[in-house]
């Protein structure tokens, strides 16, 4: 059985991209994780959106997400070729210095016994034909 996480296959899952998520598909494709942040109070907008939900102002800027920590994981063993068992440990990565913001990512090339809620994480890329989506390791 399989005791290292691997990044899901994403291929066939369409990535809904709009106005206010398309810059942050635009950095992912530099190799760069930027987050939404409100131009007039600095407040960290996740998901994007027209507004910003602590002063409604519509200027945002997007700036660097900042250090990662495991906030939540889970574990799935999925089916894989040769009898093999492949383990995906889908998770909410939290960005302290982004206010909190917290988004769904997959722990990748990380052993079972080093997963730990508050673990710092290393950003990684997974490519899925025309886009890069982040994942993160624990080194």
């Amino acid at each position: 059985m399989a005791d290292i996480t691997s990044a899901p296959d994403v291929a066939e899952i369409g990535i809904p991209k709009d106005q206010w998520t398309e810059p942050f598909w635009q950095a992912t494709a530099l190799g760069e994780l930027t987050l939404p942040r409100c131009a007039s109070c600095e407040t960290y907008r996740w998901p994007p959106g027209p507004f910003c939900p602590s002063c409604r102002s519509q200027q945002v800027e997007w700036v660097p997400a900042g250090p990662a920590i495991l906030y939540s994981y889970t574990v799935v063993r999925q089916p894989a070729a040769g009898g093999e068992m492949k383990v995906i440990a889908p998770s909410l990565v939290e960005f302290p210095e982004a206010g909190g913001v917290r988004i769904v990512a997959a722990i990748v090339d990380t052993p079972l016994t080093s997963l730990a809620i508050g673990a710092a994480l290393t950003l990684r890329w997974n490519s899925s034909g025309e886009d890069n989506v982040p994942v993160f390791a624990i080194d």
